[in-house]
């Protein structure tokens, strides 16, 4: 088994451990118990290498993974203890964020130094901390918070709770596509599921939606490794795919999708495979390979519909593959029907069947009104680009239309990166200090991915075709979310959920620019690439550590 596939393979299984780890209604919710069996875990994993006499690099790897997991465990036991008694432990705060910051640069540094360099260790190094830092919010913060259309598993809930309790209680459909209802229901299905084998395992109703969780930080955690295989497919070398994941992993907003009990993780996860087994297909167009990708997107489309945002891309490489073998055309025209045989059943039955069932229109989405408190309609035209009266006045998203409303798109996404829709940034003065370096940078951030992607067009380690497919994979997600916020002017369709998998694709052109570019200068000049590769290092060690302190104390603080 490749190493990566191992990595993935531990990060689910420390998942499902997770389930039996924490307790929900506690308030230390890890128990020294629970630290003793992480560390015998750690332990035994390090004695199962030595016994099987793996190379050095594998053990190097296991025990800086250890290292980070029980650093992570100590974190949440001491974060626990602080946010059951704030009043006790408040003083502290401050310390504890600059305490962070300098451990995990210098864990960082001990990691790059270990490995001798940004290494294919190194990029699983970032991912397994990125699993770590989910795993912590999601034992701090429940389930409802900073998430959307989340609700209740409630009989008369709406929510996507409300759907998953129907489908687990009723054993079927709703009958009414009444507000969440009217989504397609896979995720909603695997709750259900999931919630089944939670009642047989003897929790409460009220603990099952917090250990729903977990599901969603395997989601998230999955996406990110597709993101690096499609980095690797994409012979982006390490330094690149560890610079550009050390920004997706780290992200705020995508660490809070780590506890999002919606239908995002999962549709995110499979457009993200859809795109990668594109790629494995059009180097071996097989019929196994396109059935992968069939079911991937059409699962896309049944876990949401705006799964389908990433056929066009698909549809650039299966159409030149098939245009530089135009002599097999009767193979590509059979491979396609194999693919829209799949695809298009599977994505679109629940369409069809609201539409014949209920008269829901195709492309349904329900409209909050002009009275909705976050209507922005009043705004238009350029002034949701170019209007930055405002707008960082407070660096949250405002939604108080009787005052001042956040409409511009390009800052809001900013805002909503780091802080989600939530308020939480100014509740002391650590927290206000660690959100706002982090609104700043991730701003900074924005314009440097952009400049990055034109800089990658001009550049030639992939192909013109590569290219294409990544761009258009970017330009159909910003088009349609654009269209999206100008269709639908509230504050909420600004979330950068929407466009999560183009953001996730452009981390990984960034990275993939600024290590082509660093070998590039590394032939004229070692000591500028070497000034230059570390420069990049610190750049992404850094965010990664302000992410880290910003989500400890959010996870403190909120409920």
């Amino acid at each position: 088994m490749k190493k990566d596939n191992r990595m993935i393979l531990a990060v689910m299984l420390l998942c499902v451990l997770s389930f039996f780890l924490f307790s929900q209604d506690a308030a230390e919710k890890l128990s020294p118990a629970g630290i003793f069996l992480l560390l015998a875990v750690a332990v035994g994993y390090q004695g199962y290498l030595h016994i099987r006499k793996r190379p050095w690099p594998d053990r190097r790897l296991g025990l800086l993974c250890g290292g980070m997991g029980m650093c992570a465990a100590l974190l949440i036991w001491w974060a626990c203890r602080m946010k059951a008694d704030m009043g006790k432990y408040g003083d502290l705060i401050t310390v504890e964020s600059w305490v962070l910051i300098a451990v995990v640069l210098v864990w960082c540094g001990l990691c790059v130094w270990a490995e001798k360099g940004v290494t294919e260790n190194t990029v699983l190094l970032i991912l397994f901390g990125g699993f770590l830092i989910r795993i912590f919010y999601v034992v701090l913060v429940q389930s409802h918070i900073l998430q959307n259309d989340t609700g209740a598993l409630l009989a008369e809930d709406y929510g996507h709770m409300g759907y998953v309790y129907h489908i687990y209680s009723e054993g079927r459909l709703p009958d009414t596509y009444k507000v969440q209802f009217y989504h397609p229901p896979l995720h909603h299905l695997i709750c259900a599921l999931l919630l089944k084998v939670f009642f047989a395992l003897g929790y409460e109703i009220g603990e099952m939606q917090e250990l729903l969780q977990v599901q969603a930080v395997m989601y998230g955690m999955l996406t990110l490794f597709f993101i690096n295989k499609i980095g690797i497919r994409l012979r982006i070398p390490p330094l690149g795919r560890g610079i550009g994941l050390a920004f997706a992993a780290f992200l705020p907003y995508g660490i809070m999708m780590g506890g999002a009990v919606n239908n995002d993780s999962l549709m995110t996860l499979l457009s993200t495979m859809a795109l990668y087994y594109t790629l494995v297909w059009y180097e071996n167009p097989s019929y196994k390979n396109i059935i992968i990708m069939a079911l991937c997107i059409g699962g896309a489309m049944m876990a949401k519909l705006s799964g389908a945002l990433v056929a066009p891309a698909m549809a650039v490489l299966m159409l030149h593959r098939a245009w530089k073998e135009r002599e097999r055309l009767g193979n590509w025209l059979r491979q396609f029907v194999c693919f829209g045989a799949v695809a298009f059943p599977l994505g679109l039955w629940y369409s069809v069947f609201r539409y014949v069932k209920n008269g829901m229109p195709f492309g349904y989405v329900p409209s909050l009104g002009e009275d909705s408190a976050q209507f922005i309609g009043m705004h238009i035209g350029w002034s949701r680009f170019l209007d930055f009266e405002n707008v960082f006045d407070n660096l949250a998203l405002q939604w108080d239309n009787h005052n001042w409303i956040d409409h511009n798109i390009p800052i809001s996404m900013i805002k909503c990166a780091v802080f989600g829709e939530g308020y939480y940034y100014n509740s002391n003065s650590a927290l206000c200090w660690a959100a706002t370096v982090m609104f700043w940078a991730t701003l900074a951030l924005a314009v440097l991915v952009a400049a990055g992607y034109i800089l990658w067009l001009f550049q030639k380690r992939q192909s013109a075709v590569e290219k294409v497919f990544l761009s258009v994979a970017l330009a159909v997600s910003v088009f349609s979310y654009t269209k999206f916020c100008l269709a639908y002017p509230y504050v909420c369709t600004m979330n950068i959920r929407y466009i999560i998998v183009a953001l996730y694709l452009a981390f990984l052109i960034f990275g993939g620019a600024v290590g082509t570019l660093i070998e590039g200068i590394g032939r004229k000049s070692a000591l500028a690439a070497k000034g230059m590769k570390a420069g990049a290092v610190a750049l992404a060690g850094g965010y990664v550590a302000g992410a880290v302190a910003l989500i400890v104390q959010a996870g403190q603080v909120l409920p």
